[in-house]
């Protein structure tokens, strides 16, 4: 309870000890100087002892408002009746505006609050028997109206401390989650940008081995691998550049550049791959151009992945792709034959990491390891409720 007041340290301390300091101070005033009109007709020194266990009270006003409030009743209304004692508008009354001001300003529940109000009243009450000439209506009703503003202006700071502290939390979370949204951008961002470069440099070292290879022997084999490479290396830089352009301020690509792949760039990764030397079949099954964009380069990316795994560890072996769109969920398959690799394909590299969290990010399910023939299966299972109508 009140948490805030425990963790405000020595500058919570002076803010409580301060304005109790000072009320204390002008009560002392008050009586050596007659600065106002004292009730009751004991001498208005004997108001003194009253006065500072007031003020003493104040100090813990935040802490405990309804038993400081209760307090400060007690000690005005309770002593006049057994011993002769003056009452002075600094030392007593001033304070007891303050003690119910607080108690409106930090209770958490209404019926505390609403308590401290009747304590007042009774409070107020009690003293008008005592001092008959507080009893006076026009006097009454002055000092009701006071101390029902004081309660109306603890009530009104509270509500607006309440307002305030929810926008500062508000503007909190709101910073919070531009901050998730940033890094998972930038996981986002940097997964796109391994599937790019890893798939790139995979067939590019691949055609220049090639290339290599047959410079001796045919020279036009080796002019067609370099021609591949240099037509890879163009559309990776465009997907490059359209990776890098969206981490700049506005988030924004640029005009011209290419958007990112989709499952109708599937035949386009499969016939690029078969250049390479890598025999693979491309099955489809319901798979239309409706699907969420999420689901298309989720798609593109997974059979990417596959297809350069296949082809760095396991050679040139017979391999399959399926896609299939059913029930509300897409799964998209890449297996290969048994290779030189066998089932180092299911290695934890950071390109099925990359994977695993791409999948999880839309709800779906990865599944990677050999198959009974000895070969290798990737599936993934992700569900279409994002579909775009």
């Amino acid at each position: 309870m009140h948490g805030a007041w425990r963790r405000a340290g020595w500058r919570g301390t002076v803010f409580d000890v301060a304005p109790a300091a000072g009320l204390w101070v002008a009560g002392v005033l008050d009586i050596v100087f007659g600065l106002s009109e004292s009730v009751g007709a004991a001498p208005v020194a004997s108001s003194f002892v009253p006065m500072t266990v007031i003020c003493a009270l104040l100090v813990l006003r935040r802490r405990f408002a309804l038993l400081v409030q209760i307090g400060v009743a007690v000690v005005i209304a309770v002593p006049v009746w057994v011993v002769p004692l003056a009452l002075g508008y600094w030392g007593e009354f001033i304070p007891w505006l303050v003690a119910l001001y607080s108690c409106a300003r930090h209770e958490e529940r209404m019926v505390r609050q609403i308590a401290g109000a009747v304590v007042s009243a009774v409070t107020l009450t009690v003293i008008s028997l005592r001092f008959p000439e507080m009893a006076d209506p026009g006097d009454l009703l002055y000092d009701g109206v006071l101390l029902a503003a004081a309660f109306t202006l603890g009530l009104f700071a509270r509500s607006w401390a309440r307002y305030r502290d929810g926008a500062l939390r508000q503007e909190l979370e709101r910073a919070q989650a531009d901050e998730r949204a940033a890094t998972q951008e930038r996981a986002r961002i940097a997964r796109e940008l391994h599937d790019v470069i890893s798939h790139t440099i995979t067939v590019i070292v691949m055609q220049a081995g090639g290339a290599r290879l047959a410079a001796a022997s045919d020279p036009s084999v080796a002019v067609e691998a370099l021609a591949r490479i240099e037509g890879l290396g163009r559309e990776s830089l465009n997907e490059l550049r359209t990776l890098l352009e969206v981490l700049r301020e506005d988030g924004q690509a640029p005009e011209g550049t290419a958007p990112q792949p989709t499952l109708s760039d599937v035949d386009a990764l499969c016939a690029q791959m078969r250049e390479l030397g890598l025999p693979v079949q491309l099955h489809t099954e319901g798979v239309g151009a409706a699907l969420a964009p999420s689901i298309q380069l989720a798609g593109y990316r997974i059979v990417q992945e596959g297809l350069t795994n296949v082809l760095k560890h396991a050679g040139n072996v017979d391999t399959g792709v399926r896609l299939a769109s059913s029930g509300g969920v897409m799964t998209i398959e890449v297996s290969c034959a048994p290779g030189a690799g066998g089932s180092s394909l299911g290695g934890t590299d950071h390109g099925l990491l990359g994977l695993r969290e791409r999948v999880a990010a839309l709800g779906g399910t990865l599944m990677t390891g050999p198959r009974a023939d000895g070969g290798y299966l990737l599936r993934a299972e992700l569900p279409l409720e994002q579909r775009v109508s």
